[in-house]
């Protein structure tokens, strides 16, 4: 039955006054190992009960005797910055510039975690930038891309801390929008801690929001209580109440709790059902069967877990870093549910190798199955079949077992896919093996996999092994000559002169000897990228290469992305150069961008002192594309 338009604005006025009064909240909801996902991407595999129909529902907090609420602490579990840039540029100090402001009259767009000493930007990256062109670019910045280089180069941009650029806002509000986008790459905690740097008084609804819900998306409820009692008492706004009355029932207080979700269901607004089966389930009624879940916020993954409701396989429908990363640590969905999460979060940066290996760690195999791993991962091979090969790997006694392993798994992934997840899982393992000169076989598929997740260093130990010794053996040479492209983009160092034409023949002769066009391609991308990188091909190659034949017709870059990523870079504007060169990347999603539009990007970014960020943009391109 629905109430009279008077009858719901009295409880509506009876909810509010309710969040006014500023009821106590718990702030330190559970126990030390409630919070399951690490800040480093690790996850913890020690964990509740798993869901079932008659699995009762999980109290964070006990019903009764809940002390008030404190601030959220500013040491508990911070991560570290970002890395610092290895370029070497040299960037003003971060207080060149910066004039005495009132602490109430500082530009929140300017607030953020690292300086250029942290491996921020610089705090001048703004300059020559118009604030409203900056602030619909960054809103549209793009959170689901496999490119370890731009996401890297992302997070960096968002958390700098930075002068504000100049002119009129014309919204989304700046802060809002690098909150929001770190919300979606992943980066709850980051996220949470940029929104802690200004006033609560300061902080509008929608960072609020966002702020909130990382903080649900982290499984620490205690935090987003603080919040959520801040601003229930300012908004009416479904979410903000549906949160108050979850919060409430966390603390105990089912009364006021009852109260809202009451009103709540009388007004009948999206997701009201859900929100009452789950308010019911933890309040010790029948445990709600959630059947779908397509599009989950960071609030509906907190009570489903505080009700330790299973979550439906759709939950990983929108595809959502965020989310992705918060289901592997989800004690309440089926492995295989987090084993999915986990691998789609790991290609999008959310999720770390080790914490992929630990997840991988937590499937069991019937003694029969464990008898020839090889065979039993061949015949099941998707996340539990690397899952295996991968854990064979890592217990081998001796580098060329580990090798044999890794190079079967590599092969099997090649042929029935996964290999861009089993590559970058397989880097600690990778990371064990001692480069050796009996292990040369094994170096390309070494190299390929370690540059791909951005361990530069320990691949350019096995190709300074391919490349020693006074008497190589024909198979290292054959090596060495076959990862020439590589091992140009990987050197310390490129020096700006032409390519080696006689080290050219000799790598296409030892990688793509039997098929001409593959060649050509290849050489194609290979001198694109290093005449990016200010390595000049020999006179005439670009005529001989049009004569071997007609390229294949691609896509060329949109003219727009072109011309404003030349005018920013041209004019010295790096924080608009980098957002503009991100969303040209952003069809790494799919499929890679082509060797004009990454020519654009590694030269532009180039051109405003990034040289590493743009070596590792090229080196990530060519083992995408297989060189």
């Amino acid at each position: 039955m629905i109430a009279c338009p008077d009858r719901t604005a009295t409880r509506f006025a009876l909810a509010g006054a309710i969040a006014a009064a500023g009821i106590a909240l718990v702030t330190a909801a559970g126990t030390a190992g409630e919070r399951t996902a690490r800040d480093d991407g690790h996850i913890l595999l020690a964990q509740a009960a798993p869901a079932g129909p008659t699995t009762s529902p999980v109290r964070l907090v006990p019903p009764g005797g809940a002390q008030p609420g404190s601030a959220r602490s500013e040491e508990t579990n911070r991560p570290e910055p970002p890395p610092t840039s290895s370029s070497g540029d040299a960037r003003p100090p971060d207080d060149v510039g910066v004039t005495a402001t009132a602490l109430s009259d500082l530009d929140t767009a300017a607030v953020g975690l690292i300086d250029s000493s942290e491996g921020g930007l610089g705090i001048s990256i703004w300059n020559g930038s118009k604030r409203s062109l900056i602030e619909k670019l960054i809103s549209k910045l793009p959170a689901r891309t496999r490119s370890v280089a731009a996401r890297k180069l992302a997070i960096r941009l968002l958390a700098t801390r930075a002068e504000a650029p100049r002119g009129a806002s014309g919204g989304p509000d700046l802060l809002t929008s690098r909150v929001s986008r770190m919300v979606e790459l992943g980066e709850v905690d980051a996220a949470t801690r940029l929104a802690d740097q200004i006033s609560i008084e300061r902080t509008g609804e929608t960072l609020a929001r966002s702020a909130v819900e990382a903080l649900f998306l982290q499984n620490d409820n205690a935090g987003a209580c603080q919040r959520v009692r801040d601003f229930a008492r300012r908004s009416a706004d479904p979410y903000w109440q549906r949160a108050f009355a979850f919060c409430l029932l966390l603390s105990g207080d089912t009364a006021r709790a009852d109260i809202i979700v009451d009103v709540l269901a009388e007004r009948g607004e999206d997701g009201a059902e859900l929100f009452s089966e789950l308010i019911e389930t933890l309040n010790g009624g029948e445990p709600a069967a959630v059947e779908s879940l397509p599009d989950p916020a960071g609030l509906d993954l907190a009570m489903m877990r505080a009700a330790n409701v299973a979550l439906p396989a759709d939950v990983l429908g929108s595809d959502r870093p965020a989310v992705l990363r918060t289901v592997v640590a989800s004690p309440n969905a089926d492995l295989d549910l987090r084993l999915e999460a986990g691998e789609r979060a790991f290609l999008y940066g959310a999720l770390s190798a080790d914490g992929l290996g630990e997840l991988y760690a937590a499937v069991q195999w019937p003694e029969a199955e464990l008898e020839n791993p090889v065979s039993t991962a061949e015949g099941g091979w998707g996340p539990r079949g690397r899952a295996l090969l991968l854990r064979e790997a890592a217990a081998a006694e001796s580098p060329s077992m580990k090798a044999l392993i890794l190079s079967r798994a590599f092969g099997l992934a090649r042929e029935k896919g996964g290999q861009d997840v089993f590559a970058g899982a397989s880097a600690p393992v990778l990371k064990s093996i001692p480069p050796d000169p009996a292990l040369a076989w094994f170096a390309p598929e070494a190299v390929s996999a370690l540059l791909a997740t951005g361990h530069v260093e320990e691949a350019r130990a096995w190709l300074r092994m391919t490349g020693s010794g006074t008497e190589p053996g024909p198979q290292t040479s054959r090596m060495t000559a076959r990862m020439w492209a590589l091992g140009l983009l990987a050197a310390p160092e490129i020096e700006s002169a032409a390519v080696d034409e006689q080290a050219l023949r000799k790598w296409r002769d030892a990688a793509y000897a039997d098929d001409g066009e593959k060649a050509r391609r290849a050489t194609v991308l290979a001198l694109t990228l290093l005449e990016a990188l200010g390595v000049e091909p020999g006179p005439g190659r670009w005529g001989e290469l049009l004569a071997e034949g007609l390229p294949a017709r691609v896509p060329a870059p949109n003219v727009a992305w072109v011309r404003a990523l030349d005018e920013a870079s041209d004019a010295g504007r790096v924080g608009e150069t980098v957002l503009i060169v991100l969303l040209g990347l952003a069809g790494a999603n799919a499929e890679p961008p082509g060797p004009a539009a990454i020519r654009q990007a590694v030269e532009s970014l180039r051109r405003i002192g990034l040289k590493a960020e743009a070596r590792a943009l090229a080196l990530e391109t060519a083992v995408v594309h297989g060189l």
